[in-house]
């Protein structure tokens, strides 16, 4: 067997409590071959993830058609049922779930598959970003940093969901701001890929074009029944700024709701400190800078106060 034939799977999401219920294979010294590694019935020992860190090994692999095995143990892996978990594996699972689900259905563009996942995902975000024992360092380790339009969709509900917690809002209201942060770029599923992923500067059409994103994600949600006002005004508002140097309208501080002004902040952060196809990411000091440049500004000053304290306090270096 080879590893070109099976699924990567990150080692960082397996708990010495609980099978996976699939087969877990190991790449054979360096070579292109797979060996067995672990049955599908049998929990992790401390002692093999020990000896994989040690050896530097951060993956293992499966079975293709062990996909919706491994899919529902991260589901419930994330769902915080497992008392022996840690949260940096709690988050680990988490953030396989959401890139897994959201890659599926914003590659699919349908507008009704990934609101109802974005429903599903932000129950089980908030479950994890809102438990007592929770630090953000514990999520911020697992996550991707590239420019897909679903990775950077999942990491700004991360951090609007962290936001929201500390900012004191309710269980409830913290899920629907994750979720609301999982759709806020739905508009750009209609830019062609080659102006999103362009490694130059953006010509003005180009640049048009992707203004339009916000007006857009919001017409494709604006009818729906089960969105509140404020999960569609992240969608539309994101990009508006205090000063009203924002758009699509331009709108001032009064006329912009306040999760959407919450959305700026972190979309903000993970897009200057994400990988870009035309440039690198920004270190963590000079983003935190930006933020201060522009708050009271263009971002409200109270909601960068907190997003900043979060980043100094519980984040990584």
């Amino acid at each position: 067997m080879f590893v070109t034939d099976l699924i990567a799977i990150s080692v960082s999401t397996l708990s010495t409590s609980s099978a996976v219920g699939a087969d877990l294979y190991c790449r054979v010294d360096n070579s292109d071959r797979a060996q067995l590694f672990r049955g599908a019935n049998y929990p992790m020992a401390s002692e093999d993830l020990n000896r994989l860190k040690s050896r530097g090994v951060n993956q293992l692999y499966i079975e293709r058609e062990s996909r919706a095995q491994y899919q529902e143990y991260l589901r419930e892996l994330a769902s915080g049922d497992d008392d022996s978990a840690t949260n940096e594996q709690r988050s680990a699972a988490l953030n396989e779930v959401v890139l897994d689900v959201l890659a599926t259905n914003f590659k699919g563009r349908d507008t009704d598959s990934t609101v109802d996942a974005a429903a599903e995902l932000s129950g089980i975000a908030a479950s994890l970003v809102t438990r007592e024992d929770f630090a953000a360092g514990d999520l911020f380790r697992v996550l991707n940093h590239d420019y897909a339009t679903f990775t950077h969709s999942a990491n700004v509900a991360y951090y609007a969901g962290m936001l929201a917690t500390n900012l004191g809002f309710t269980p409830a209201d913290v899920e629907l701001v994750i979720a609301g942060g999982l759709l806020h770029d739905l508009g750009k599923l209609q830019i062609p890929d080659a102006i999103l992923t362009k490694p130059g500067r953006l010509d003005e059409s180009e640049f048009r074009a992707i203004q339009k994103h916000p007006l857009t994600g919001f017409r494709q949600v604006a009818e729906r029944s089960d969105l509140t006002e404020a999960q569609l005004m992240m969608v539309y508002q994101h990009h508006e700024r205090c000063d009203g140097g924002g758009y699509p309208v331009g709108c001032t501080a009064d006329e912009i709701h306040p999760w959407a002004k919450l959305c700026a902040v972190v979309d903000i952060y993970e897009a200057v400190t994400s990988q870009r196809p035309y440039r690198k990411p920004m270190p963590r000091s000079q983003a935190i800078e930006l933020l201060e440049r522009q708050s009271g500004d263009a971002l409200d000053p109270e909601m960068v106060k907190c997003w900043i304290s979060i980043i100094q306090t519980t984040m990584p270096t």
